[in-house]
C-alpha cells in the first residue's frame, strides 16, 4: 500500500511539473533552420580546427576568419546581411594575453540561418509558427600557444556572460526571425 501511494504522489508530481513547465521550454526549431544555422556556425570552428587557416597568431586568425565570414564594425548598418541567406558575422574583436602571457583573440558572433527552403515548415504543428529564420549570438575566445591554436571557449548562455545580440543585425533579418540560445545548436 505504501509503495502504491508513493507511485501516485511521484506520478502526480511529474505530471504537475510537466504542466507547470509547458510554457517555459522554447518552442521547437524547424529542423531545416537548425541545420542551416549549425552549418553557418561551423564555418568559424572550421577555421579554429585547421592549422593552415587558423594561422599562428590572433592577427592571422582574424584575417582567415574574414575570408570565410563577414566582419561588422558595429557602427554602420550591416546592409551586407541578406535575410534569405545564412550568415556568420564577427564583431567586437579584441586581443589580449592570458595569465601565462599567451596571445588570446576574443570576438562576438552573430549567426543566422537564412530563410527556410521553400518558405514553409517541415512538419507543421508546432513548427508552423512565424519562424522565417533563426539567429543566435555568443562570444568566442581563442588562445594561441607556440604559434598555433591551443584552446577555444564560448561564452556562457546565462548570467553576465550571456551575449545580447545587437539590434542592427537583428533588424536586417526582418519580421519572423527568432532568437535562440546558443546551446540549442550544440550537438
Amino acid at each position: 500500500m505504501l509503495h502504491a501511494m508513493r507511485w501516485v504522489v511521484v506520478s502526480a508530481a511529474i505530471v504537475g511539473a510537466s504542466i507547470a513547465c509547458a510554457g517555459c521550454a522554447p518552442s521547437p526549431i524547424d529542423s531545416r533552420l537548425w541545420l542551416q544555422l549549425d552549418r553557418q556556425g561551423n564555418v568559424v570552428y572550421g577555421v579554429i580546427g585547421d592549422r593552415n587557416l587558423a594561422g599562428s597568431d590572433p592577427k592571422s586568425f582574424i584575417e582567415s576568419l574574414g575570408g570565410v565570414t563577414d566582419y561588422w564594425d558595429g557602427g554602420s548598418v550591416p546592409d551586407f546581411i541578406d535575410p534569405t541567406v545564412g550568415a556568420t558575422v564577427f564583431y567586437n574583436v579584441s586581443e589580449s594575453a592570458d595569465r601565462f602571457d599567451d596571445p588570446v583573440v576574443e570576438f562576438d558572433l552573430f549567426v543566422t540561418s537564412g530563410h527556410r527552403p521553400g518558405g514553409s515548415s517541415d512538419t507543421g504543428g508546432w513548427f508552423a509558427q512565424s519562424q522565417s529564420s533563426v539567429y543566435t549570438c555568443y562570444r568566442l575566445s581563442v588562445t594561441f600557444v607556440a604559434g598555433s591554436v591551443w584552446d577555444h571557449s564560448r561564452s556562457h548562455d546565462y548570467g553576465e556572460d550571456r551575449l545580447v545580440c545587437p539590434q542592427e543585425p537583428v533588424d536586417a533579418l526582418g519580421d519572423g526571425a527568432q532568437y535562440r540560445e546558443p546551446w540549442e545548436f550544440d550537438g
